[in-house]
């Protein structure tokens, strides 16, 4: 169960990724807070999208999904976190995986602002969930936004899902499961302390 649910994130997938951490008790208000915003672009590809608001900075949002220490609090034990562009978020779900398994889930970091917005570009790896085999077309973003009153808006889109079984599929767990992990991080990020 563990994989299964640290592969929704996948910032990501954040972004996907790990869903059931150490944070796992989300309250079912945590859940009901994330919204489905989802849509159909222009180009008639979907756009997987939650938005969450977290009664917390921005800088405390940031640092629970760049800091390595802080997102093996939340998200996945056992994590990397190589931050820069061209740098690796990498998931390991298998005992005793080490860095750089091929059964780990990796994405390639491909742009960020800080405090505002990282974007990911998921990478091959072996196994994963229903439709896995196209996970490595889609992109993740993240946007941070601060609002009014010392509040933060998360938007975890995931672009690309084209017509097709796998597309369909991995769609399905996705949007299963990316509310679990923005009601992690809302968790977290709103513990005191």
């Amino acid at each position: 169960m563990r994989r299964r649910l640290a592969l929704a994130a996948a910032f990501p997938a954040l972004a996907a990724f790990a869903l059931f951490g150490p944070a796992a008790a989300q309250s079912k208000a945590d859940l009901a807070a994330v919204h489905d915003t989802s849509s159909v672009d222009q180009t008639g590809a979907r756009l997987l999208q939650d938005t969450v608001v977290i009664h917390a900075p921005a800088a405390k949002v940031w640092s629970a999904l760049t800091d390595q220490a802080a997102y093996r609090a939340w998200a996945a034990p056992n994590s990397y976190i190589d931050f820069h562009v061209g740098g690796l978020l990498e998931v390991a779900f298998e005992a005793g995986a080490k860095q750089g398994d091929p059964t780990n889930l990796k994405q390639q970091i491909t742009a960020y602002v800080p405090e505002r917005l990282i974007a990911f570009r998921n990478l091959p790896s072996v196994g994963g969930p229903p439709g896995f085999a196209v996970y490595p077309q889609i992109a993740i973003v993240m946007e941070i936004v601060p609002i009014s009153g010392g509040d933060t808006q998360v938007v975890l889109s995931h672009v690309g899902y084209r017509a097709g079984k796998d597309f369909d599929a991995l769609y399905s767990f996705f949007k299963v499961h990316n509310p679990e992990y923005l009601a992690q991080l809302k968790a977290y990020a709103e513990r005191k302390g």
